[in-house]
């Protein structure tokens, strides 16, 4: 099954349902303020485009590989209107299928392994611009997350490694109110390359360089 061809148009029919209702109202009145407390769910969909140069054997070489998944979970924050701008913090916690499937080797040896990001925690700042009932916003920071590997190397047998690791992500969205309790969000985010890369056992040296896009829907209740 192509993971993108799936979840391209599952992510566009969202999309289109939480928004298109909203679109039809944008001249009424936004709600008296974004401001305060929320919380709310999100799903989507998560790319990953991952390479790695190693030296094993006395020599280099290397891996790489794409994959996909779903990705959903929960998010919480604070909003702040400071005059026309919006200012705010958000922390969210993902669960996610994501799954790459990487070959390559080192002299001798044939790698194939599978990666995967089973879990995944972003801390963000966010900064809005309220028009009417919608807010386009961009966003970034820190992420928290868990990276496994595991495979076979021609060589070095079978492997497998896992560790934790920190990175940066940064992109952008749009928000717009339901009433004055809910709001529905359309969101990017661009997460880099972990802080810990992962190899095989075998390996002397690693380089890794990783990135995931992710496209997802929300929905927030807001405290006010």
């Amino acid at each position: 099954m192509n993971i993108r061809k799936t979840l391209g148009p599952m992510i566009a029919i969202a999309a289109t349902a939480v928004l298109a209702p909203l679109v039809a109202n944008a001249q009424e009145p936004a709600n008296p303020s974004w401001n305060g407390f929320y919380a709310g769910i999100n799903l989507g969909g998560i790319w990953s485009n991952t390479s790695a140069a190693i030296g094993e054997n006395n020599t280099g070489g290397g891996f790489s590989g794409m994959g996909g998944g779903f990705q959903g979970g929960i998010q919480g924050g604070y909003n702040w209107l400071l005059g026309p701008v919006m200012v705010g913090g958000e922390i969210d916690f993902q669960g996610s299928t994501l799954t790459s499937g990487l070959t390559g080797g080192a002299g001798p040896s044939a790698i194939g392994a599978s990666y995967s990001m089973p879990w995944y925690s972003t801390f963000r700042a966010r900064v809005g611009y309220p028009m009417g009932p919608f807010m386009p916003y961009v966003t970034g920071g820190a992420v928290w997350g868990q990276q496994n590997l595991s495979g076979t190397d021609s060589v070095g047998g079978s492997f497998s490694a896992s560790n934790n690791f920190w990175t940066y992500t940064f992109g952008g969205g749009v928000e717009a109110q339901i009433n004055n309790k809910w709001s529905a969000k359309l969101e990017y985010l661009r997460i880099g390359t972990p802080d810990t890369p992962l190899s095989t056992p075998a390996t002397t040296s690693i380089s890794e360089n990783s990135t995931d896009n992710i496209v997802r829907v929300g929905l927030n209740y807001h405290f006010n």
